[in-house]
């Protein structure tokens, strides 16, 4: 084809596309030069900076997450480690774009491994992390990376779902080529708007590249013909320097019409169209001159007649076994056997034939496709490993569980060491529901006389006081007048309970054993079963444990709140545990409390136990001191602290700990015991 007719067939192409010169020194790129066509910063990434501040902040630590991930982790397990750095890099992508909402989780074999813009659920790899916290940075950028996506990619997907690029592409094969190209400028243009409202995140993005392009093989992937010049474009416009001198030289021409291209490309929305839309046109030109229409190679047809010859041949096996041997014999006497053969052999190859020439018809198909696409597949589009499915249902469930970690005041514990709490929300199971039934069956007698004797809170009550000097004049006072006596009135005033919040913490150590554990799950349900009705009480249930994940953690788990009635049985999983670190437990479920209630006034805490604290460098008096603080700590801040006791606990520990306390020794006392110290503290 000559340059004019190759012209007037691509009017699409750009100005200069096609120079008249068509030597090949024309088109050679000089192995030295510069071919960043937009002239981007430090790992060609927009925004980068080696001047920047957190261009310095990252060159004296590790790597930018380590400005905000710790290495505490030590001891968790690997579910938990992965959750918080998904809970983490879920706040990095909040902060991108605060408006855009999105949902994130990690590939996994579970079937969830791609994000879908639609709906803004992002799919990431967390295989990366899944060992180690080495590849923490590349991870958060391909967050970032993706929520750039749901922020800014919807233009373009609509654009691609319409009748243009229908008209465009009429063959998967073309529509795969398309889709390459878009991923590939598409994924420029968004990474280019990231500097403009988040200049601190490019770090992220520069360790993403790096990851996928500087310190991988991309360039060395084994192509065919047509899919290196697609890789050449890769390259071109996601990292030059990976652009070595073979293909520089090989690929000049194609890499001076690109940048042609590219230059303004992603300037705007509308310019990133046309680009992806000329070098589309350019790419399928290049795939129609490989793939010339020169019919079916002898070597294909020689494959295609052998494939006919054994489909007749079965054909006739089976027809053999059909028919009995003296018709079969008949048969091939008078020739009717191989004439049945050859037509049977006849009509396959023409379909055959058919087919072959229907698929070679689409050029495209022939050079980019199967196996050429895959390695292209995973660069554009960041391929995301999966997490094995045991792993990601772990995650899932300790999401689920609203797990999250915190750290109390370094004043308020008893050592550093100490201050690491974790927070999880119970489930409701068929078997939380079965225990939770028989013990409120069991307490029944005990729910209604704690019900009988504090249902009386929050009820108005109005009080006349009488032989004031000025109010309501009391009648029965007037013969007192003559005496010369003023004080003939009355005073009426109404008294109005404000809201109650009361907390029962509930001891979870392995010490709880069974049957104690038992005796306060039970107290804890009859004492929630007796409050339910009353619209001036709100409760919290929370349980507790320690060093069961972490030495030195303090574990608590959510039974019951105002934010957890879906759940109104799930109090029958409490349970024994392993340790228990009391002062820690009533220092955080009152500042959860705090946090969760608009009450400012009356908050009574019940702490269920069966004796002193007993946890990791937290025994004997360490315990038994702490606890005591961390009591006088809350009640200074407006709480009203009571111990309810079970088994052998020693009421000198209970006094030394608690300003008001009770021991039940038997169920039965339950009731009686646990509403008189209730009434008595909160002045019912």
């Amino acid at each position: 084809m000559d340059k004019e007719s190759e012209r007037v067939e691509l009017e699409y192409a750009p100005k200069g596309m096609f120079p008249e010169d068509d030597e090949e020194d024309m088109f050679e790129i000089d192995v030295e030069e510069d071919l960043d066509v937009w002239n981007r910063g430090s790992g060609y990434t927009w925004g980068a900076s080696s001047g920047s501040w957190w261009g310095s902040s990252v060159g004296s630590a590790t790597s930018m997450s380590s400005m905000w991930s710790t290495n505490t982790y030590d001891h968790h397990s690997t579910a938990q480690r992965l959750l918080k750095h998904k809970n983490a890099m879920d706040s990095l992508c909040k902060v991108v774009d605060p408006t855009v909402k999105h949902t994130l989780e990690f590939a996994s074999a579970n079937g969830s491994g791609y994000t879908d813009m639609t709906r803004g659920h992002i799919v990431i790899d967390g295989k990366l992390i899944q060992d180690n916290d080495s590849k923490l940075d590349v991870v958060s950028g391909l967050a970032i990376h993706e929520k750039l996506h749901v922020i800014h990619s919807k233009p373009l997907q609509k654009w691609q779902k319409g009748i243009e690029v229908e008209d465009m592409c009429e063959t998967y094969a073309q529509k795969k080529l398309l889709h390459s190209i878009a991923n590939i400028v598409e994924d420029e243009y968004i990474e280019r708007q990231l500097h403009k409202t988040c200049a601190g995140y490019v770090h992220y993005i520069e360790a993403c590249k790096e990851h996928y392009f500087k310190d991988s093989g991309i360039a060395d992937v084994d192509l065919n013909d047509f899919t290196e010049i697609v890789n050449t474009l890769l390259l071109l416009v996601r990292y030059p320097a990976k652009l070595d001198a073979d293909r520089r030289r090989k690929h000049g021409k194609h890499i001076r019409v690109f940048m042609a291209e590219l230059k303004k490309g992603i300037d705007n929305r509308s310019n990133t169209i046309t680009c992806i839309k000329n070098i589309y046109n350019y790419l399928m030109k290049i795939a129609k001159d490989m793939t010339p229409d020169d019919g079916i190679p002898d070597d294909v047809m020689e494959k295609l007649e052998d494939k006919a010859d054994r489909y007749a041949d079965d054909y006739i096996d089976d027809f053999k076994r059909d028919v009995s041997s003296d018709a079969w014999a008949e048969m091939e006497a008078d020739g009717k056997i191989e004439s049945i053969r050859d037509d049977i052999r006849r009509r396959r190859l023409a379909n055959m034939v058919a087919a072959e020439e229907a698929k070679r018809s689409d050029r495209l198909s022939r050079i980019f496709g199967g196996e050429f696409t895959k390695a292209l597949d995973e660069a554009t589009d960041y391929k995301s490993a999966e997490l094995s499915s045991r792993m990601a249902n772990q995650i899932k469930d300790l999401a689920d569980s609203g797990y999250s970690e915190e750290m109390i005041d370094g004043a308020l514990a008893v050592s550093d060491g100490q201050r690491k709490v974790s927070w999880e929300k119970a489930k409701m199971t068929a078997r939380t529901t079965r225990v939770y039934n028989e013990a409120k069956s069991n307490m029944r007698a005990q729910i209604n006389k704690l019900k009988k004797k504090i249902q009386l809170y929050g009820n108005t009550n109005i009080h006349n006081i009488y032989r004031q000097p000025r109010g309501i004049l009391d009648k029965r006072q007037l013969h007192r007048i003559p005496m010369g006596m003023t004080d003939l009135f009355k005073a009426k005033i109404t008294k109005e309970d404000k809201p109650l919040d009361i907390c029962l913490l509930v001891d979870e150590s392995g010490s709880m054993g069974y049957r104690l554990m038992e005796y306060a799950r039970d107290a804890s349900i009859a004492i929630k079963e007796a409050l339910a009705d009353n619209p001036m009480i709100n409760l919290w249930v929370y349980g507790h444990s320690a060093d069961n994940r972490e030495k030195g953690q303090t574990e608590m788990i959510e039974y019951h709140s105002p934010s957890m009635l879906d759940r109104p049985m799930a109090m029958g999983g409490l349970h024994a545990r392993c340790e228990n670190r009391d002062g820690n437990a009533i220092i955080t479920s009152a500042l959860r409390v705090n946090n969760e209630s608009d009450n400012s006034t009356q908050k009574l805490m019940i702490v269920l136990s069966d004796g002193e604290p007993s946890a990791d460098m937290y025994r004997g008096y360490i315990g038994i001191d702490h606890t005591q603080k961390a009591v006088k700590h809350v009640e200074s801040r407006g709480w009203s602290v009571i111990q309810v006791g079970f088994g052998g606990i020693r009421k000198r520990y209970m006094d030394e700990m608690f300003t008001n306390w009770v021991h039940v020794e038997d169920m039965n006392e339950l009731g009686d015991k646990v509403s008189k110290i209730i009434r008595k503290v909160v002045k019912v």
